[in-house]
Parts: C-alpha cells; sequence; structure tokens
C-alpha cells in the first residue's frame, strides 16, 4: 500500500524458550497508544505519520523482544485499542486507523508477512471465518467489549478468579486498569491502578520497568 515494508526482522515468535505448561498460559491484553507506543497517534495516521521512519521511532524499545519472548512461552496476546476504524473517514485522502492502522504498525515492526498480530476475517455474509487478536474499538466502556470478546475467544469465565487472574494487562489508563484489576486481572503494579497507568506509559516500559513476574 504504502511501500515501506522490510524483511528486516523475523516473522515468527522466537523458540528458544520452553513452553509453559497449558495450564499456566497466560493472555496478554496490551493498550496501544502510549503502551505500544511513545506518542499517542490520536486514533489516526496519514502522511508524514505512516512512514516507517515515524513508525519504528514511535514504537517502544524492547517491545518485538517482549512479544517473542512470551509468545516463546506459549502466552497468547491481544491489543485492545479504542482506536477506531471509523476515524480514517475524518479526513481527506489516505489514511489509517483502527484495526488497519494497528495491523500497519505490527507489520512494519515484524516484517508483512507476520502472523503475531492479525485481523479478524469474515466471509461475503459477514460472518468471522478467522478470530484476529487486534480488537480496536471506540467503546468507552473500560475495555469491556475487548475484555467480553476475548473471554468468549478464550472460553474464559469472568466471575472466576483463576480465569481472571490468567489475563495481564498492559494499559496506560488508570481507568480501565482500575476496572480489570477488580474483575481479578493481572496489572504491572497491582497495589495501585495509577502507578500501574503511569508505569504503562513510560518510554522505557519494555527496556526498564517490565518486572519479571511480567514475563516468566
Amino acid at each position: 500500500m504504502f511501500g515501506l515494508f522490510n524483511k528486516k526482522k523475523e516473522n515468527t515468535a522466537e523458540s528458544e524458550i520452553n513452553p509453559v505448561p497449558e495450564a499456566e498460559r497466560r493472555i496478554y491484553i496490551i493498550d496501544f497508544d502510549r503502551t505500544i507506543t511513545i506518542l499517542h497517534t490520536g486514533g489516526l495516521a496519514y502522511g508524514n505519520e505512516l512512514s516507517a521512519e515515524f513508525i519504528q521511532r514511535n514504537i517502544k524499545k524492547g517491545f518485538a523482544d517482549f512479544v517473542r519472548k512470551i509468545m516463546g512461552y506459549g502466552h497468547k496476546i491481544y491489543i485492545a485499542t479504542y482506536n477506531d476504524d471509523a476515524n480514517a473517514d475524518i479526513v481527506a485522502g489516505e489514511a489509517l486507523s483502527g484495526h488497519a492502522l494497528i495491523k500497519y504498525y505490527m507489520d512494519l515492526e515484524f516484517g508483512r508477512d507476520q502472523d503475531l498480530f492479525t485481523i479478524s476475517q469474515k466471509n461475503e455474509a459477514g460472518e468471522i471465518v478467522s478470530a484476529g487478536n487486534i480488537i480496536a474499538r471506540n467503546s468507552q466502556d473500560l475495555k469491556q467489549y475487548h475484555l467480553d470478546t476475548i473471554s468468549s475467544r478464550e472460553g474464559m469465565d469472568q466471575k472466576n478468579p483463576d480465569d481472571m487472574k490468567q489475563i495481564y494487562l498492559l494499559e496506560d489508563d488508570e481507568d480501565v486498569v482500575r476496572h480489570y484489576s477488580e474483575k481479578g486481572c493481572t496489572t504491572i503494579v497491582p497495589v495501585s491502578a495509577s502507578r500501574s497507568a503511569d508505569t504503562a506509559a513510560t518510554k522505557t516500559l519494555f527496556t526498564v520497568y517490565m518486572p519479571e513476574s511480567f514475563i516468566a
């Protein structure tokens, strides 16, 4: 589309780490803006903001290594964002938002043929035939829509504490962190929603502030 992709990075998770037993596998739910990225996209990108140089500077260092490591353990990852597909209609010309924008970022980070982060595919009847792990919708419900979608796909019961504690949240919105924490999900700083949110927003999240317990 924009002709910026290259093959400088592998498109599959590294398998040097031995996967954990299935019963110990986690579901990582990661916010996009200011958690994966340094700067907030505002839910929309066009012009220079779609250049490879801008995107590579805007993705936090260590993100790709973090993804490969936890997927090497056999854990699953979802990107959950309020960034909505409809935002691209706000401006004239070529622009990306929602699922397309996040997929574009991931293709630049992991390679155009990467299958670590995908979008749901639908048939002509509008039925989902392949569930992706990028969930982009401006639900403004503390990302309950995202949690409902993930819980349904993974067969998890939101009323079961054992299920909920297997969800690991990286999110810079304090209210969302508090909402997930109250459901029993694991957050970066369990005792403080504000500190957990602030930590997720730091530029060095994946290189300095990620606790080892959040990876192993």
